[in-house]
């Protein structure tokens, strides 16, 4: 079963910042752009909230070990939770002003673009065919999420030159022979609110998962956290 949900990035007080631990912190006060960081809150308040929501434990008291499974770093890896059940995986994405969090009882990458940024990826990470076949920046936009799902799946990110996957059609059709083979994956389309097209990479079969908005998540979280009200001004 796997599961999906977003939520706006300015649907996300910036009060919610509560539920990030130490680290989450540390790693959001190193994002250079406040427009990242807000994405980087919003994208990890949504994780919080829906795997505590599945584990029954406090969001806030949620802890992830992302030691990397293929070199053993112990900050590059794809994330998981720690004493979670190790049949459970998730993945989130965010663009523009959307953040999106899959949860999974198999392997799961997930991506997400904006299809009206317009900005398409450089020729050189795309395949002879792959360039062929894309006709404007939606296609653009879809293919790049397909690759990026794939790797995120895979635990790899661009550690991985994205050419070296071939996605035509949304069917993976070639991939480096240490992540598997294709037809070990499924990807599945999101429907997300539009400009926003996404992608899903699961291991194995898989039917489609379900996709719904997080903001009541949130809004229940923002309750419990409110923002501090602005003080009022002091007239002398």
């Amino acid at each position: 079963m796997t599961d999906v949900w977003y939520v706006g990035v300015d649907q996300v007080p910036e009060s919610l910042a509560v539920l990030l631990d130490g680290r989450d912190r540390a790693r959001r006060r190193r994002i250079l752009r406040q427009t990242d960081r807000n994405r980087a809150l919003a994208a990890w308040v949504l994780a919080r909230l829906v795997l505590g929501e599945k584990l029954g434990r406090d969001p806030a008291g949620l802890s992830f070990d992302r030691t990397c499974a293929h070199c053993g770093d112990p900050g590059h890896g794809k994330p998981v939770v720690e004493s979670a059940d190790p049949g459970l995986d998730f993945s989130l994405s965010h663009a523009g002003g959307l953040a999106v969090v899959a949860v999974s009882d198999r392997t799961v990458g997930l991506d997400i673009e904006d299809a009206s940024a317009g900005v398409r990826p450089p020729a050189a990470a795309l395949t002879e065919r792959e360039r062929a076949v894309c006709s404007d920046y939606g296609d653009f936009a879809r293919l790049w999420t397909c690759k990026e799902a794939v790797l995120k799946a895979a635990g790899k990110g661009l550690q991985i030159h994205p050419s070296r996957l071939e996605v035509l059609g949304s069917t993976l059709r070639a991939l480096p022979e240490e992540l598997g083979r294709p037809e070990d994956y499924t990807l599945r389309d999101l429907p997300l609110p539009a400009p926003y097209v996404g992608t899903l990479a699961l291991l194995g079969p898989a039917p489609a998962p379900s996709v719904r908005s997080g903001a009541d998540l949130v809004g229940a979280a923002a309750q419990v956290f409110p923002s501090p009200r602005p003080r009022p001004p002091i007239h002398r």
